[in-house]
């Protein structure tokens, strides 16, 4: 089973012809070296032989403009196709349980608006903590990472991989495989049916293979953050991820397909667990933050949440700081108050206290904290609030055309 827009598979182009897509944008390229060549003033001739040093020049541009238009019209037409072949590489884990769950969460990410093309998102029967985004929109979420993490953790690793597909980051990744003489033998070739094979097998070797950079890593962490709050989920849930991924593999960089959240030349672990942190920080208002597992609001440390079997003790610290981050966001936090095994402030559960904890002692260590500054509203808009607007007037904008 996979999921689309709504839950359904959106119907897209099966019948492609690479051949024939190869044709139509070398027509499109070479217009535009003939162009460059006419402002130049050179005389480029058709076949680069004895070609000079801007004719080398502008055959190499064009010839990777060519690739990176070319891998650009698969990822908008190919998504069955890239489907098929992420499929068959990992396998598909038939749970209808699994799939609701993630349909659900991408159907809340996709509704805040920031999602704006569509995706097929399947369960792979992976054991190992990981998720990918393919070219063509497709994404996969190894059993792993569902039984690891809650709702709020496996969002985030979902608003991650969404913002790869949302940046095109693939196209960006798997052109990089392509060096320049094979982009230029492609480009110049007569056999174009050859060079699209030639394209499609690097295409679907990419998905083994960690193709994004460090910056488009940090990029897809930090709006991954932004879609996460934006659709309603704890801002801890971010933080709270990473440290699952940095307790059962550690920091060692890892190869192969296990490597794609966390590759050897992505940020460490331990970094983007600091990095959401504080995310959540700057989120609450500068008023509350997790830190060696303790709780702290207004700079006091209040507790220690204690470890279950569900979670440790630095996932709690981050998804209890979360809770609160998001109290503190809307401003004018009341007193936490204890009551039937609840820490809640106003009507927000923010922390279930096991028999092993003493409630009372938690809710006096939170309102210590609380007391020395209750916190205004966030006025100053940060980046989630600048997009919510954007989106709104996008709605707004799109609702009216439909009406004339």
């Amino acid at each position: 089973m996979v999921y689309g827009e709504n839950g359904k598979i959106r119907p897209v182009d099966n019948k492609y012809d690479g051949g024939i897509i190869m044709r139509r944008l070398k027509k499109i390229v070479t217009a535009m070296l003939a162009a460059a060549v006419l402002i130049s003033g050179a005389a480029v001739p058709m076949e680069a032989q004895a070609a000079s040093t801007l004719e080398k020049v502008l055959y190499g541009t064009a010839a990777m403009v060519f690739i990176s238009r070319y891998f650009s019209d698969m990822d908008d037409h190919q998504q069955l196709q890239f489907l098929e072949t992420c499929q068959k590489e990992t396998g598909v884990y038939e749970s209808a349980e699994a799939q609701t769950r993630v349909a659900d969460i991408y159907d809340r990410l996709v509704e805040t608006g920031a999602v704006e093309r569509n995706y097929i998102v399947y369960v792979s029967p992976d054991e190992d903590i990981n998720a990918f985004m393919s070219l063509g929109g497709v994404m996969c979420i190894n059993k792993g990472t569902l039984d690891a993490m809650d709702d709020d953790e496996l969002a985030y690793i979902m608003a991650h991989e969404l913002v790869h597909g949302e940046k095109r980051h693939s196209v960006n990744g798997v052109k990089k495989r392509v060096g320049l003489q094979t982009a230029l033998s492609i480009y110049l070739g007569s056999e174009q049916g050859v060079g699209g094979v030639i394209l499609g097998n690097i295409a679907a070797n990419y998905i083994s293979n960690a193709v994004f950079t460090k910056d488009q890593e940090k990029e897809a962490d930090s709006l991954g953050f932004q879609y996460l709050v934006e659709a309603g989920y704890n801002p801890g849930g971010a933080a709270a991820s990473m440290s699952v991924l940095l307790d059962k593999y550690g920091d060692k960089p890892r190869t192969g397909l296990k490597g794609v959240i966390a590759p050897a030349d992505h940020p460490s672990t331990k970094e983007r667990v600091e990095k959401n942190g504080k995310r959540l920080y700057e989120y609450s208002g500068n008023h509350v933050k997790a830190k060696d597992n303790w709780i702290l609001i207004n700079g006091e440390k209040t507790f220690q949440p204690a470890e279950t079997k569900r979670y440790t003790q630095t996932e709690r610290a981050y998804l209890t700081a979360g809770k609160l981050a998001a109290v503190y966001h809307d401003g004018n936090v009341q007193n936490a108050r204890y009551k039937d095994g609840m820490i809640q402030i106003g009507n927000v559960p923010i922390y279930t206290v096991s028999s092993r904890e003493n409630g009372m002692e938690i809710e006096a260590a939170l309102n210590k904290g609380i007391v020395l500054d209750r916190g205004d509203p966030v006025k100053k808009k940060s980046e989630v609030e600048k997009r919510k607007d954007k989106l709104k007037e996008k709605r707004i904008e799109t609702a009216e055309t439909a009406v004339r």
